[in-house]
């Protein structure tokens, strides 16, 4: 069976047979279940907290026992979705006039601290292109996304040029 790419290791799926070495993660959040097919997607297993080990695995507040538990701190948290600034959404984050700290991709130590110059609209096949202006480059907004990523002010991580899109 293939799993969730989420789970870092599938020995720590426990079942019937391995309860006993399950007990140290009573009181923790475990994603638990009847059916071990929906290990195959994390997100079709609800989360409950593992009250104990008796018979199975029991979540006092649903008052069930389930026949398989992986306890949450086992599993690496679903990646963040983005999209692509709009116009508006990239105008509102930046300033035209103040500087911008990005770099391609991935590309440690070779960040770039521009001043945003602007932004031009033009006409290709009866849509609207939009170009930014950072330093001499002219990016459109999908590059910008596709391409690099940006600092915020007193951070250390770099975001993506796009907003987090809501499931």
């Amino acid at each position: 069976m293939e799993l969730d790419k989420r789970i870092t290791d599938r020995k720590y799926i426990y079942d019937c047979f391995n309860t006993d070495m399950a007990k140290e993660f009573i009181g923790e959040d475990c994603y638990m279940t009847n059916d071990i097919e929906l290990f195959k997607n994390l997100d079709s297993i609800n989360v409950y907290k593992l009250d104990k080990i008796e018979d199975g695995f029991y979540d006092e507040e649903e008052d069930e026992y389930f026949d398989f538990c992986l306890p949450v701190r086992f599993s690496q948290p679903k990646e963040k979705q983005y999209r692509p600034y709009t116009f508006m959404e990239f105008t509102d984050t930046f300033t035209v006039g103040r500087p911008i700290k990005f770099r391609q991709k991935g590309k440690v130590g070779c960040e770039r601290y521009l001043i945003l110059n602007g932004y031009m609209h033009e006409q290709y096949n009866n849509q609207t292109v939009t170009y930014i202006y950072i330093g001499a480059g002219g990016y459109t907004l999908q590059e910008l996304f596709e391409e690099y990523e940006w600092q915020e002010h007193y951070t250390e991580d770099f975001k993506p040029f796009g907003v987090e899109v809501e499931e």
